[in-house]
C-alpha cells in the first residue's frame, strides 16, 4: 500500500481519547455503505496514488476495483466475486472462483479497504489529542507513541480527521515518518452509496 498501514493490536477496553466518538461514528458509517469510491493523494506532490471504489450486490457479495502506483511501478485489481484481475510487479493474472488464492469479499468477510479499519484508529497509541473547531469544521489531530505501533523503522505517526458540522467524515490525512522519509497521504471518501457500475480497471494490462 502506498497510503501508511499500521497494524497495532489492542486487546481489552480501550481508553478515552479527545475526538473518539467522531471517529468511531465514521468508521461504522464508512463500513455501513452499498457503495463508494477512496481517492488518496499524496500531499505533496498533489498526486492521485490510489483509488478504490467498490459496491455491494443485492445478495452481499463484493464487486471492487483498485488501482495505484508505487514508484514508477503500477498495479491494479478487480474482482466481482466471480473473477478477478490482478496486475502487480510487471505481471498479470486471471483468477476464477475456485482457483487456488482466488478471494470472495462480502459484508461479513471484508476487504481491507472496504472495512473500518480504512479509518485508522488505535487508541491505546495515542499519545496526543487535540480538538479544534474553525468555520463550522471540527479537526482532531491524533499524534502516535511511535514505539507503541509495532512498525520497523516508523519513528512519527499522526492522522489528522476533519468533520463537517454535522459530524459527517470529510476527511482525513496520514502523516508519518519512516526510515527518515516523511509521508502523507489525504484520504477522501466519495461517490457514497452513488456507485453505478464498478469498472474493471485492471484488464488494461492484460496481454
Amino acid at each position: 500500500l502506498i497510503i501508511s498501514t499500521v497494524l497495532f493490536c489492542s486487546c481489552g477496553k480501550d481508553p478515552a481519547v479527545a475526538g473518539d466518538t467522531l471517529i468511531k461514528n465514521a468508521r461504522v458509517d464508512y463500513r455501513s455503505l452499498d457503495s463508494a469510491r477512496v481517492v488518496m493523494t499524496n500531499t505533496e506532490t498533489n498526486e492521485v496514488e490510489q483509488t478504490f471504489e467498490f459496491k455491494y450486490d443485492e445478495k452481499g457479495f463484493l464487486t471492487y476495483s483498485y488501482e495505484g502506483v508505487n514508484g514508477d511501478e503500477a498495479y491494479a485489481q478487480y474482482n466481482n466475486g466471480a473473477e478477478s484481475y490482478t496486475y502487480e510487479n510487471g505481471k498479470f493474472e486471471y483468477l476464477r472462483k475456485g482457483d487456488k488464492n482466488f478471494a470472495v469479499y462480502t459484508r461479513d468477510i471484508t476487504h481491507p479497504q472496504a472495512d473500518e479499519g480504512l479509518i485508522v484508529f488505535m487508541p491505546k497509541a495515542v499519545a496526543d489529542a487535540e480538538v479544534t473547531e474553525e468555520d463550522d469544521v471540527t479537526h482532531v489531530c491524533h499524534k502516535y507513541d511511535a514505539e507503541k505501533l509495532n512498525q520497523t523503522g516508523v519513528t512519527e505517526f499522526a492522522v489528522d480527521y476533519y468533520f463537517d458540522a454535522n459530524g459527517d467524515l470529510l476527511y482525513f490525512v496520514e502523516s508519518s515518518v519512516m526510515d527518515s522519509d516523511k509521508h502523507s497521504y489525504k484520504v477522501e471518501i466519495t461517490q457514497r452509496n452513488s456507485v453505478d457500475k464498478v469498472a474493471n480497471t485492471a484488464k488494461k494490462y492484460e496481454k
